[in-house]
């Protein structure tokens, strides 16, 4: 069986003149957290949208590997899902229940439960926190049940203990097994969390490894990301 939940082969894409990808691959593993870290610019917003196939004119493979021998669901927070800034967070998941042809508010219970809003559900999402906020935009996700999550910086403008709750709410998703895919600036946070990771770099994925393997003997996931950038890809 497949142990990625993930394949990416030779990912190449160009906007009019520009490479934003010459040349990536990425093996994603089943139930892992994969961190993708890279410079603003590095192509890694663009790359999340083509795993999952909001772009389309690219070269290269993408596979996708069946779960439970079913096709995998995929969820993802990329661009920034609409809210209903006058309504509660649970009319804002029965907004979106109507768009994915669910009907039970019990489903809406559950995934606010998960996120940590099951206290706010009644409370206006105009009168939320930025944490909060995020939270409800991943509650919307997990509405479609993933077994694949996708995050594009949701630790963005997160104050200390946004970040902490986002940290447990992604632990507790990865003990159920749902493999996530995430991207970010910080790399103190993703090394917290993060089963492996790759390193985005001039179009290319310069390092990728187990975080258990490749930090060791004091090496940090910020360490390794300036040695693999500082002049490009350094000697294993």
């Amino acid at each position: 069986m497949n142990k990625y939940a993930i394949t990416a082969e030779n990912i190449k894409m160009q906007y009019g003149v520009s490479t934003i990808l010459k040349d990536v691959s990425v093996h994603i593993g089943q139930g892992d957290i994969y961190a993708l870290v890279g410079k603003n610019g590095s192509g890694k917003t663009t790359l999340l949208r083509i795993l999952t196939g909001l772009i389309k004119d690219f070269t290269g493979t993408v596979s996708i590997t069946k779960t439970n021998g079913q096709d995998s669901r995929f969820a993802a927070v990329i661009n920034d899902p609409s809210l209903f800034l006058n309504m509660s967070a649970f009319e804002n998941l029965k907004e979106q229940t109507y768009l994915l042809g669910l009907l039970e508010d019990s489903q809406i219970e559950e995934v606010l439960k998960t996120v940590g809003l099951a206290d706010s559900n009644h409370k206006p999402v105009k009168n939320f926190s930025l944490g909060m906020t995020q939270r409800l935009k991943l509650a919307m996700a997990l509405l479609q049940k993933p077994d694949i999550l996708i995050l594009d910086e949701p630790m963005n403008g997160l104050d200390p203990d946004g970040i902490a709750d986002l940290r447990e709410l992604l632990l507790r998703l990865h003990e159920n097994g749902m493999t996530i895919l995430i991207s970010s600036h910080i790399l103190s946070e993703l090394e917290q969390v993060a089963t492996s990771f790759g390193i985005l770099y001039e179009g290319s994925i310069v390092k990728e490894a187990a975080v258990h393997d490749a930090l060791q003997n004091g090496t940090s996931l910020e360490k390794l990301y300036m040695q693999y950038t500082r002049g490009g890809k350094a000697n294993d």
